[in-house]
């Protein structure tokens, strides 16, 4: 990993010096005999999330954009899942209708919501599980 290359490319995106290069260290220090560490960043501004990834990317960190306020599609999620609404519903703690709504486009996911349907798209047995066992 080039540090200093890493922690430019979030200065020139409106971050700290300083605040950029805590990031990059804390990530630096996470991933010391791993193959994975994570870092969190907002970035103040930026030209484009492709051009962020591939500055990141240059310097040997591989950034993943995560936007939180894109649409979820919860037909898809539940039919790849092969689940009717009402079993989506009892697996997932969901109200059937509440579903029923968003399938429709008659009612849409707040963020919480969005959130956890992603949760539920990227690892549906991991949040099944963690939803059983918190009951």
């Amino acid at each position: 990993m080039n540090a200093i290359a890493a922690t430019m490319a979030l200065a020139r995106r409106g971050t700290t010096m300083l605040a950029a290069k805590h990031v990059i260290e804390t990530l630096i220090a996470e991933t010391k005999g791993q193959d994975l560490g994570r870092a969190v960043v907002l970035l103040p501004r930026t030209d484009s999330v492709e051009a962020v990834t591939a500055d990141l990317g240059q310097a040997g960190i591989r950034a993943v954009h995560n936007d939180h306020k894109a649409e979820v599609d919860v037909a898809a999620i539940r039919k790849r899942l092969k689940l009717s609404r009402r079993q989506f519903a009892l697996w997932y703690g969901l109200e059937e209708e509440t579903i029923k709504g968003w399938e429709s486009g008659e009612r849409t996911p707040d963020t919480a919501a969005r959130s956890y349907l992603r949760a539920i798209a990227n690892r549906p047995d991991a949040v099944r599980d963690a939803y059983r066992e918190a009951g």
